[in-house]
């Protein structure tokens, strides 16, 4: 039995804030991660900014990608706070990423975690002192 990915909602380019693109760049996610993501941000609703697809509906949009790499995918975009389950095949994005839209009224706006670059290995450190560099900003002591 083959699964048919979803649709997205809308053809309508994703638009993200220079504050969001800029947050990504310095998170350096994982590639199937940020493919999670990417096809999360393509099919989030427009008014709620949560999107629905199940692990196996995002294993045929990203085509062969395993199941446990996908599901490791969302647990780390979770782990870092852009996206968590509300329920079944439900995802909300960080408020950040969708400029606001939450499909539930949340508590707090979750923080976004990002992994320390100190406890990084020279080429990591390397890639954030470039992003660094790229955004025009200085380099943390």
């Amino acid at each position: 039995m083959s699964v048919q990915p979803p649709v997205p909602p809308s053809g309508a380019p994703v638009v993200l804030s220079r504050e969001a693109l800029e947050l990504l760049a310095l998170l350096d996610l994982p590639r199937t991660a940020q493919r999670v993501l990417n096809m999360l941000l393509a099919h989030q609703g427009e008014t709620t900014g949560a999107a629905r697809v199940s692990q196996n509906e995002m294993c045929a949009l990203l085509g062969k990608v395993s199941k446990p790499t996908v599901n490791r995918a969302f647990k780390e975009l979770g782990e870092i706070g852009l996206a968590w389950p509300i329920e079944d095949a439900h995802y909300q994005l960080h408020p950040l990423l969708t400029n606001g839209r939450t499909a539930t009224k949340l508590a707090a706006v979750p923080l976004i975690k990002v992994p320390g670059v100190e406890a990084a290995g020279e080429q990591r450190r390397q890639r954030y002192a470039a992003q660094i560099a790229n955004l025009g900003l200085p380099l943390p002591a």
